[in-house]
C-alpha cells in the first residue's frame, strides 16, 4: 500500500489580518488562522490518489500548539494520520529552516511513496518549500500536474502549461506540488467533523527530529524582513473591439493565457 505524507500549515485569513504596527508582521494571536488554501488541494491529491490506488495519508504541519486546528480539518476530511512538528526552538523559522524542520521530520516517518505539498502559503507567497524539499530529499519534484496515475513503482503524470502539455514517467518516492487550480477539494462529512477532534496527534519536536539548536528557528533564519505593508487589489477594465467573434475569439484567448480555460 502507498504511503503518502502532506505537508500542511496553518496560516492567518489574510483577508482579515491585523498587523503589528511596530515590527510590520502579522499579529498571528489577533487574526483568524485557516489551513493554507493550497495545502487543501496537496490533501485533496493525496485522497483521491488513495481512493484509486490504495494509501496511508499522513499529514504533518510545523507550528506553534495551536496549529493542531488544521490537523483536526485534514483528519475530518479524511486523513489517516496528524503529525504536529512544534518546539519553542522553531520560533522564527524562515521557508528555509522550515524546510529542515520539516525534511528531518519526514525523514523520521519511515518510507513513503509520495510526498506532496501546496504551491505556496498566503502569509508569506515564497513558493520555497516544495523545491526546498526536494533538495532536502533528494527526490524530483513535479508541479503543473493535470493527471496522474501509478503504474507499479512509477508515476505517469500529464502536466499542463496553459495549452501546451507534458507527459512523464518517473520513478517513486516523489515529491508533488498542487496549486488551486489543481482540483476540487472535498467537502467533508458531518460524521468525521464531529469525530476529528477525538482523534489522536502525534508531536515530535526537536528532540525527535535531531540537530542543534542554532540550526533552526530565527538563529539560523538567513532571511531578514526588512518591511511589511498592506495594499489591496483593484479590478482593471480590459474592453474588446471587434465583433462578436472576435470578442469570444479574445475572452478564450485571455481565459487560456490564466490558465482559467484549459481546452
Amino acid at each position: 500500500m502507498l504511503s503518502i505524507i502532506v505537508c500542511i500549515k496553518q496560516v492567518p485569513d489574510t483577508q482579515k489580518a491585523v498587523f503589528d504596527p511596530k515590527t510590520g508582521a502579522i499579529d498571528r494571536k489577533s487574526t483568524d488562522n485557516i489551513m493554507n488554501p493550497d495545502d487543501l488541494h496537496a490533501l485533496e491529491m493525496a485522497l483521491s490518489i488513495r481512493d484509486r490506488y490504495g494509501a496511508r495519508v499522513t499529514a504533518i504541519t510545523m507550528g506553534p500548539p495551536q496549529a493542531d486546528d488544521v490537523l483536526s480539518e485534514a483528519y475530518a476530511l479524511g486523513a489517516d494520520e496528524c503529525v504536529l512538528v512544534s518546539d519553542p526552538r522553531f520560533a522564527g523559522s524562515d521557508s528555509l529552516i522550515t524546510t529542515r524542520v520539516l525534511s528531518r521530520a519526514i525523514l523520521r516517518l519511515g518510507a513513503f511513496d509520495l510526498v506532496i505539498t501546496g504551491c505556496e502559503a498566503i502569509d508569506g507567497n515564497t513558493a520555497h518549500v516544495g523545491y526546498q524539499l526536494s533538495e532536502f530529499l533528494s527526490m524530483p519534484l513535479i508541479t503543473q500536474i493535470h493527471e496522474f496515475m501509478i503504474d507499479g513503482n512509477h508515476a505517469i503524470i500529464e502536466r499542463l502549461y496553459g495549452h501546451e502539455y507534458q507527459k512523464i514517467r518517473v520513478s517513486l518516492p516523489l515529491l508533488l506540488s498542487m496549486g488551486k487550480n489543481s482540483n476540487r477539494v472535498r467537502i467533508p462529512r458531518l460524521v468525521d467533523i464531529k469525530e476529528c477532534g477525538e482523534k489522536p496527534i502525534s508531536l515530535m519536536t526537536l528532540n525527535d527530529i535531531g540537530g542543534e539548536p542554532g540550526e533552526y528557528g530565527a538563529a539560523g533564519s538567513p532571511t531578514v524582513v526588512i518591511k511589511t505593508e498592506i495594499f489591496s487589489h483593484t479590478r482593471g477594465r480590459a474592453v474588446l473591439e471587434g465583433g462578436i467573434e472576435e470578442k469570444v475569439d479574445a475572452i478564450v484567448h485571455m481565459l487560456k493565457k490564466q490558465n482559467i480555460l484549459r481546452f
